[in-house]
């Protein structure tokens, strides 16, 4: 292990541990960070073990420690938290179509709705993104193998606010908004490359036909959390949805206070009455680290994520009754290139990158949790179709070599490549909203690949301007990138074709593709055409493996998050990704001493 950059930050982290912070919302996660969730979600991961989904190992994400006991409801009082822990920041916009960042996404949860929700409960595992419920959905039926019918809940109706004062929210207005979703979001070709037609063939029917069978459609697009969400056209075409949302979620809109708060009150005509329970909402902006953990002390906020750094030390400092919940990393982050640009678009230099990577170290450093792994081309959350490059390296054949860090061996692969043991180049990432944990990574990364040649300048890029560009692929010569790669995937889909098809809306992140590009965008497409659970499983193992021959990316550690919630908040089950609001907030409740506060 390289010893130089490990003193210095070792020695330093008593003094860091003072300002890297939180990460999450109350339950959304850090949409961009890739080290506690992030351009998007959070994590994935518990303490002890549940009923794991079907066909995954049980452990995988396991149930908060202290468990509240069923009671009845209890409706009242306002629920504080903030946003996205330390990465919480203003929202570029409130119109989640324009924007993929998670702090576009994660309040569009609380006033817009989806055709499914994620189901939560205490017998269901953190990881389990299959397990879905309806939300405006009543029922859904698949007709055929291309074909699933919508059947609307009964009640759906536009908030009682204008335009729309409350009038029936119907199957051709959800017509209406997905084609103006066709027209804003960049999310609009992972849609058009499934979907063939969506019909209303009544008020509250909706019939959406695929173009080929695609496996994970109810999670990946019925249920995403960062798609179609239900917003009726008549705000969009004038311009309200910018700043005044209506839609037919839990929360009406009430404010957004710039570096401050977002606030919202309960929807009294939601179609899922009684819930929500709380009478209002109010998600800070803030994402100082002391504040929210004094915050947490004080009982100011009921609940927020904290980063595996700050668990051990902070743990103690809160209510021992508090309801603890670690989760594993569901946002894949890695180095990435631009293969217009040598020498990056030799798979050996790219092996030798990833044989230069000290993922264990950055983990001893990182995650206080001690629960944290590898990133796979799969991120570590997304049980069972992840393999831990780390635990089972011998599945990964003679590729797994790749993974072990070996700085001889990175060296010499390195000039093999390029005639040279040492390149120079700019290695770009963002800290101003992704926060002080992902500069400490970032920091870690550059410091510990130097060893193996890879002598690069660090430099940060402010966030928006990062997101419109080098995440976009627009990387000059002599540089790359590092940082998460999409927010809050659900399903091995969500990251195989939004980050590595060639065809996506990132293309291959602006580089002309590599050689093994056409077979490996075979392989991604075939997969979301298994039916049979246990095959998929098996033929994305083959995708993990083939993968570590070219290093499309090279994946770095995911640790492990930790989330904390008072222990006046009760039913409270936590849902990795934007869509806590709906998926777990919206289910919780205060004792009745709580909400006296109000």
């Amino acid at each position: 292990m390289a010893n130089e950059y490990w003193s210095r930050y070792w020695s330093a982290r008593s003094s860091r541990r003072r300002v890297l912070g939180a990460a999450g919302v109350l339950g959304a996660g850090a949409a961009g960070l890739a080290l506690v969730g992030c351009g998007g979600g959070d994590d994935s991961s518990k303490a002890t073990a549940t009923t794991a989904p079907s066909g995954t190992t049980p452990g995988a994400g396991t149930s908060p420690t202290a468990a509240p006991t069923a009671e009845k409801p209890n409706p009242g009082g306002t629920v504080k938290f903030p946003l996205s822990g330390i990465s919480s920041g203003n929202p570029p916009t409130l119109y989640p179509f324009e924007n993929l960042t998670y702090l576009a996404q994660t309040p569009a949860n609380y006033y817009y709705s989806r055709l499914i929700r994620g189901k939560t409960g205490r017998d269901i595992s953190v990881d389990d993104q299959t397990s879905i419920e309806g939300d405006l959905a009543a029922k859904w039926e698949p007709v055929d193998p291309l074909t699933y019918v919508f059947t609307f809940k009964p009640n759906v109706k536009w908030q009682d606010k204008a335009p729309m004062n409350g009038r029936a929210a119907t199957a051709g207005d959800w017509v209406k908004t997905y084609q103006a979703f066709l027209k804003a979001s960049q999310n609009a070709p992972g849609w058009t490359n499934v979907v063939d037609k969506v019909e209303a063939t009544d008020d509250k029917t909706l019939r959406i036909t695929l173009k080929s069978a695609f496996a994970p459609f109810l999670v990946t697009h019925a249920s995403s959390a960062e798609a179609v969400w239900f917003i009726p056209v008549e705000t969009i075409d004038n311009d309200q949805v910018k700043k005044d949302p209506v839609g037919t979620g839990p929360y009406l809109f009430e404010k957004f206070e710039s570096g401050v708060t977002i606030t919202g009150k309960k929807n009294p005509t939601y179609f899922d009455a009684p819930m929500p329970y709380y009478d209002r909402f109010e998600a800070s902006l803030i994402n100082d680290a002391q504040r929210i953990i004094a915050g947490l002390q004080s009982g100011d906020l009921d609940g927020s994520g904290l980063s595996g750094v700050l668990y051990k030390e902070n743990r103690s400092k809160l209510d021992a009754k508090g309801q603890d919940t670690f989760v594993q990393n569901v946002v894949e982050g890695a180095l990435y290139f631009n293969f217009d640009n040598k020498p990056w678009n030799d798979a050996r230099v790219r092996q030798a990158l990833s044989m230069a990577l000290d993922r264990d170290g950055y983990l001893k450093v990182q995650d206080g949790t001690g629960k944290g792994n590898w990133h796979s081309f799969i991120p570590v959350g997304h049980a069972p179709y992840y393999i831990s490059p780390r635990d089972k390296n011998a599945d990964y054949g003679a590729a797994g070599k790749y993974w072990k860090r070996n700085i001889t061996e990175a060296k010499a692969l390195l000039k093999a490549a390029t005639g040279s043991d040492t390149i120079k180049f700019k290695l770009v990432g963002s800290v101003n909203v992704y926060g002080p944990e992902a500069q400490q990574a970032w920091e870690l990364i550059s410091a510990s690949i130097k060893e193996a040649g890879f002598d690069n300048e660090l430099s940060f890029q402010e966030y928006a301007q990062y997101i419109q560009s080098t995440f976009l692929g627009k990387i000059p010569e002599n540089t790359i990138a590092l940082g998460p790669l999409i927010g809050s995937p659900r399903d091995p889909d969500d990251v195989l074709m939004r980050n590595y098809w060639s065809k996506s809306a990132r293309h291959n992140w602006g580089g002309t593709p590599i050689p093994e590009m056409p077979e490996l965008d075979a392989m991604f497409e075939k997969q979301r055409t298994l039916l049979d659970l246990k095959e998929r499983v098996s033929y994305l193992g083959d995708i993990q493996r083939k993968m570590s021959e070219s290093f499309l990316v090279v994946p770095y550690h995911g640790a492990a998050g930790y989330i904390y919630m008072q222990p006046w908040v009760r039913n409270w089950w936590y849902r990795a990704g934007y869509s806590s609001a709906t998926d777990s907030t919206m289910k919780s409740w205060f004792t009745a001493d709580r909400i006296k506060k109000g």
